[in-house]
């Protein structure tokens, strides 16, 4: 059992460790594959993980804080589309919801749309916000809470 682990384990380290760039990249010379980056040039430190498929992010994205906690997943769809989880530093859910990326003629376009759900640091659900476009459209508290300011 402890081989076996052991295994997993270092399949798991090498595969976000590049010998050659070449082998990463497509015909076209675009990402491909699974990658990994670092904050740190002796890759101690993981700041993201995720795959590349033609240049493109896809499937799950994990991103992490220096200290080594999970920040952010987000699961990319297609045509730009995505699921995002924020983290707070305790591993509970901070909010969840959707995103599109879109490209534009100044460049790549962010923005939150739908329903997301923001979530107190005990892991009750505090509130639900709509977006159109990255704008918020309305807020529904679900607590006791009341508006603190314009929302």
């Amino acid at each position: 059992m402890r081989l076996l682990l052991f295994l997993l384990l270092s399949a798991l380290a090498t595969a976000c460790a590049s010998t050659r760039l070449a082998e990463r990249t497509d015909r076209q010379g675009q990402r491909q594959g699974r990658y990994c980056t670092y904050y740190d040039a002796a890759r101690t430190q993981l700041f993201t993980r995720g795959r590349y498929r033609h240049g493109q992010s896809v499937g799950r994205w994990r991103y992490y804080a220096q200290a080594g906690e999970l920040q952010r997943q987000e699961r990319y769809r297609r045509h730009g589309f995505s699921d995002i989880i924020y983290y707070y530093p305790s591993g509970q859910v901070a909010r969840r919801g959707h995103a599109r990326t879109v490209d534009e003629p100044k460049g790549p376009h962010f923005y939150w749309l739908g329903e997301w759900q923001f979530y107190s640091l005990a892991g009750t659900l505090d509130s639900v916000q709509l977006y159109n476009f990255g704008k918020r459209t309305s807020t529904r508290y679900l607590t006791d809470k009341r508006k603190l300011a314009d929302h």
